[in-house]
């Protein structure tokens, strides 16, 4: 049986599953019959679980049972500060876990139930793999999963553990506004060296990306974007303002029933919806304050507008400042691109046109689905299946800076160079400074200069538990690796010890914006002379560190009696250690003492371990 690749798009509000075989893109609907199905979790309080549109139905029986937005949680502690903003809209209850880990918590067969947000979205992937397999008619293990840019290392893991415990093999994390660009590129004849902004405001994220179509691949020029700004925040909007209502009108303060929250917010999401195809919606509130059987409000598109108009021009400041620092002017986009379902609001729609003087905006037939397209249509590229043969159209994906780590002096050691394609690794072989060190750390840098002061500091990964040795005589490979799914892994190990440590970064393309790789580059370029002068300068200082300390090395095992000497050597490596480029004089002469008082002794009782005689590189 060929083994068919599948995309799915596992959206904050609704969730897609795509697939793309014999030529054909298509949408694997549920056992409901619907193309999009509610990201949306009803735990029975007498036992089960139920899914999308049922769960949320359900759910207004027992507002803290049903769970929804779950994507928003994952990767979180429970004293974030998304948390803490706004889990006053939710009706369940979230509370802290073990480490303070957020868990979700709900009653069923009269017993307290938590649930970690992996968890829940295994829950969701499990249900979303049932539906493919049942259309497929036969067992899908393999995906492609969209994620939002901006999301950080803990969201892309906690990820890819809920698909592995939901039984896939995730082939691929894919950005979201990437697979929106794959899929309208798959639907259009696009001309090279085309440029392309995607917009995509869904139910719980906003992101927005500048792409380049080429010859064969597609070049993801810059990225921004928002985890916490969506159509919830939109319907959060609303709400509010019903809340306010509730409370200046009824004297009723509706936050605190977690029953008539739940009730209002679906409210506010209908009316919202209504709104993007008329001017005007009521929202209708039965039974719900003593002595006001019915209340009747009345919201107009305009009121909607102004309640919503931040949340509107923070998409618009997202997009500005991408722009900016792509450094691309809005009249090289050649095509702005609409995708997910807050798009369909007219407003933004026309906030969005008028920053581009006007422009004809691409909107997709069905913006809910176009991520998880981009998905299969990705999906089909990584499959071995002869059913899913695709014209490639790659993804290219490249390290923007050199990547490495500092070393005495604060020499930057690069470990993998600018624009080296995604996935790559490299590594660098340490060797202990001096004798009987069981530990060291080593921070992770990215940039073009030589002094790692002048780069961008990633993070410090120490290792313990060594073997004691010699100086220069225990060896640790210090290793860097960026995936596919944009995480950088830095690990170190020692083979005889077993010791080993690792850290991991968020690394995708995203990350990083034009305008600070080009101020980077620019900066290595304006000071190219006093680098190589740095360069020299640091070299020569850890030659001598390095000579003098083994050289002490051998006096002390040897027992050898050259008191004054000794001070000597103790006193210049201390103040090597300090000295800077500026004294680049002084370290030319610290060289040439330790030639003329050390350099005999060393051949004379044939000192071991010490390092190859170095020329002064100092000018």
């Amino acid at each position: 049986m060929d083994d068919i690749v599948i995309g799915i798009d596992l959206g904050t509000t609704n969730s897609c599953v795509s697939v793309y075989t014999k030529g054909r893109l298509r949408i694997l609907e549920n056992e409901r019959g619907e193309r999009v199905t509610p990201s949306f979790i009803y735990f029975q309080p007498q036992g089960g679980v139920a899914f999308g549109v049922q769960a949320k139905s359900m759910s207004v029986n027992k507002p803290k049972n049903g769970i929804f937005e779950v994507k928003r949680l994952i990767g979180r502690k429970f004293d974030d500060t998304y948390n803490k903003k706004f889990r006053n809209y939710f009706p369940f209850v979230i509370s802290s876990g073990v480490s303070n880990h957020l868990v979700i918590s709900f009653e069923q067969n009269n017993t307290k139930i938590e649930k970690t947000p992996q968890e829940l979205c295994s829950l969701i992937l499990q249900e979303l793999k049932k539906y493919a397999e049942a259309k497929l008619n036969h067992n899908v293990n393999k995906v492609v999963i969209t994620v939002p840019a901006s999301f950080n290392v803990t969201q892309r893991e906690v990820t890819l553990a809920a698909a592995k415990d939901a039984g896939f093999t995730v082939l691929k994390l894919l950005n979201e506004p990437t697979a929106a660009a794959l899929a309208y590129y798959f639907d259009n004849d696009i001309a090279e060296n085309h440029i392309s902004l995607v917009y995509d405001l869904g139910g719980g994220t906003f992101d927005v990306a500048i792409l380049q179509k080429k010859t064969d691949n597609v070049a993801v020029l810059c990225v921004g974007g928002d985890t916490q700004l969506g159509g919830q925040d939109l319907d959060n909007c609303i709400l509010d303002y019903i809340f306010e209502i509730l409370r200046k009108d009824y004297d009723y303060d509706a936050k605190v029933d977690p029953d008539d929250k739940r009730r209002l917010r679906i409210k506010c999401e209908e009316a919202k919806k209504k709104l993007s195809l008329v001017n005007e919606a009521v929202i209708t509130i039965n039974g719900m304050v003593v002595k006001h059987r019915r209340i009747i409000i009345t919201l107009t598109r305009t009121l909607f507008e102004e309640k919503a108009s931040k949340l509107f021009k923070k998409t618009i400041d997202i997009l500005h400042n991408c722009l900016i620092d792509s450094k691309i002017s809005k009249q090289l986009i050649q095509e702005v691109i609409l995708c997910g379902g807050s798009t369909r609001i007219p407003k933004i729609q026309e906030m969005i046109s008028e920053y581009f003087g006007g422009k004809d905006l691409n909107m997709f037939v069905n913006p809910d689905e176009c991520v998880a397209e981009g998905a299969a249509l990705q999906a089909a590229m990584l499959s071995t299946s002869k059913k899913q043969n695709i014209e490639q159209l790659e993804m290219v994906d490249v390290v923007p800076l050199s990547l490495g780590f500092g070393r005495l002096g604060s020499e930057m050691v690069v470990i993998i160079r600018r624009n080296t394609k995604v996935p790559t690794k490299g590594f660098h072989v340490f060797v202990n400074k001096e004798k009987d060190e069981t530990s060291f750390s080593v921070g992770i840098y990215e940039g073009e200069r030589p002094d790692v002061r002048k780069n961008r500091y990633l993070g410090k990964l120490s290792i313990d538990g060594l073997t004691a040795a010699p100086p220069g005589q225990r060896r640790v490979t210090f290793s860097l690796n960026i995936d596919s799914n944009g995480i950088l892994t830095a690990k170190a190990k020692e083979r005889l010890s077993n010791s080993v440590k690792e850290m991991k970064v968020n690394y995708t393309r995203g990350d990083k914006s034009e305008l600070e790789i080009q101020n980077s580059l620019l900066d290595a370029a304006e000071n190219k002379e006093a680098d190589i002068k740095f360069t020299n300068f640091v070299r020569t200082k850890q030659y001598l560190i390095r000579y003098l300390t083994r050289f002490l090395y051998n006096l002390d095992k040897m027992n050898l009696d050259y008191q004054s000497i000794q001070k000597f050597c103790e006193q210049t490596k201390k103040d090597l250690i300090n000295m800077e480029v500026e004294q680049e004089e002084s370290v030319k002469n610290l060289h040439e003492e330790v030639e003329a008082k050390c350099y005999l002794i060393a051949e004379n009782y044939k000192f071991e371990y010490m390092p190859k005689k170095q020329l002064c590189r100092l000018i």
